[in-house]
């Protein structure tokens, strides 16, 4: 009997209050900008890995504001993601963990940046936080 995997990738949606900007990523080699994000291992809660992930990616320590959407990559892969807003606390900003080069933009800008339309509910979601 085969065995089916599924993959639950965590995405930090990285807001500063101050500037009202969002911050997204480029991964090394990679020509568009995508949000901070990080597949879940079995042995590790949501927030944790959330939380590890945007520390390694980004230097930044952020308060999980909770999950925001929920997209299912299931017709491609077997996949879920799970996007939460998270609010920027404390930390230098350093791009690390494949990370080459860390951008913050208004809301409204980010399908742009990402080259991707997002889902509604999403879009509608992040261009409010503007």
């Amino acid at each position: 009997m085969e065995k089916n995997l599924f993959y639950i990738k965590v995405v930090g949606i990285i807001f500063d209050t101050t500037t009202r900007k969002v911050l997204i990523g480029k991964n090394h080699g990679d020509e568009k900008y995508s949000f901070l994000e990080e597949n879940l291992t079995h042995n590790e809660e949501l927030d944790k890995c959330l939380k590890r992930a945007i520390k390694e990616k980004t230097g930044y320590i952020v308060h999980n504001l909770g999950s925001i959407f929920a997209e299912n990559c299931l017709q491609d892969e077997t996949k879920l993601k799970l996007h939460f807003l998270c609010e920027k606390r404390e930390g230098e900003e350093k791009p690390g963990e494949n990370v080459s080069e860390l951008k913050w933009v208004k809301p409204s800008e980010i399908e742009s940046y990402l080259g991707v339309k997002l889902p509604s509910p999403l879009h509608e979601y992040i261009t409010n936080l503007e």
